[in-house]
C-alpha cells in the first residue's frame, strides 16, 4: 500500500525505494514508500465469543474503541493499567496473554457506573469487564484475586444467615481469609458501644429472611445456571 509522505513521519514499518514500479507504471517520489504488511495471528477468536453469549458480556461487540470509558475511570488514579476500553480490545482479539499480565488490575472494578452511563454505544462496561474476568477465572487463566474471594466470602455469609449479613460471621470469615486483623483487643473496643448502643443482639442474632428455606433453594438452583441471552 503507498504511502503519502505527510503520512510518513507516523508510521512505522515502511519499505521506501528510490525507484518504484507498480504495473509497469513508474511512481513519483511522493509515492514510493509503501507499508509492510502486517498480521496479527495466534488469538483465540473463541474468547469473543464466548464473554458475547454471555448476560454480562452481551454488549460487548458494540464497543467502538473510543476510550470515553478509561478516561472516566475511577479506578486510573490509582492502578494506572486499568483500562477498560484495552480489556475489551483484548477479549475480543483473543489475546489470552496480554489479558494474564493484566490479572492483577482487571479485577479492581469498583461498581462506580461512571463507564456505563458515559458509554455514547450503549455498551454495559463494567458488567463487560466482570465477564472478561470470569471468563479469566473459568478457564483457569489467572489466580483468585482479593475482590473475587472476598465476594464469595460475602454471599457464603449471606446464605448461611438467612438471606442477611452478619458482620460478626463475615468479619470472622475476613480475618481467617487476612483482610483484617480481629485481635482480642478490637473485639473489646467495639463490644463497647454495641453493648451501649443496643445492637449485639442484631449481631449475635441476626434476623432472617421471612420464609429463607423457601427462598434459598431457589436461589441456589439459580446460581448453577448458565444463562444465555436471547
Amino acid at each position: 500500500m503507498p504511502i503519502p509522505n505527510m503520512e510518513k513521519p507516523i508510521i512505522k514499518g515502511l519499505i521506501q525505494k528510490d525507484k518504484v514500479i507498480v504495473d509497469g507504471v513508474e511512481l513519483d517520489g511522493t509515492w514510493n514508500a509503501f507499508m509492510i504488511e502486517r498480521t496479527q495471528t495466534g488469538y483465540d477468536q473463541s474468547v469473543w465469543d464466548e464473554i458475547a453469549n454471555t448476560v454480562e458480556g452481551a454488549t460487548i461487540s458494540l464497543c467502538w474503541q473510543c476510550g470515553t470509558c478509561t478516561s472516566g475511570c475511577t479506578m486510573r488514579e490509582y492502578d494506572p493499567n486499568y483500562s477498560p476500553r484495552r480489556f475489551i480490545d483484548l477479549a475480543r482479539k483473543g489475546d489470552k496473554q496480554s489479558l494474564i499480565e493484566l490479572q492483577d488490575s482487571i479485577w479492581r472494578c469498583v461498581s462506580c457506573q461512571k463507564c456505563t452511563h458515559r458509554c455514547p454505544k450503549g455498551v454495559l462496561v463494567e458488567e463487560v469487564v466482570h465477564s472478561i474476568h470470569n471468563y479469566l477465572l473459568k478457564h483457569g487463566l489467572v489466580k483468585t484475586d482479593p475482590g473475587t474471594v472476598f465476594d464469595e466470602l460475602f454471599l457464603e455469609t449471606v446464605m448461611k444467615n438467612g438471606g442477611r449479613i452478619s458482620e460478626l460471621l463475615l468479619g470472622g470469615a475476613s480475618a481467617k481469609a487476612g483482610f483484617v486483623t480481629m485481635s482480642l483487643r478490637d473485639l473489646l473496643t467495639m463490644m463497647g458501644p454495641l453493648m451501649k448502643s443496643g445492637l449485639i443482639k442484631d449481631l449475635m442474632k441476626p434476623s432472617r429472611v421471612k420464609e429463607w428455606d423457601r427462598i434459598k433453594p431457589v436461589l441456589e438452583e439459580a446460581m448453577k445456571e448458565e444463562v444465555v441471552p436471547e
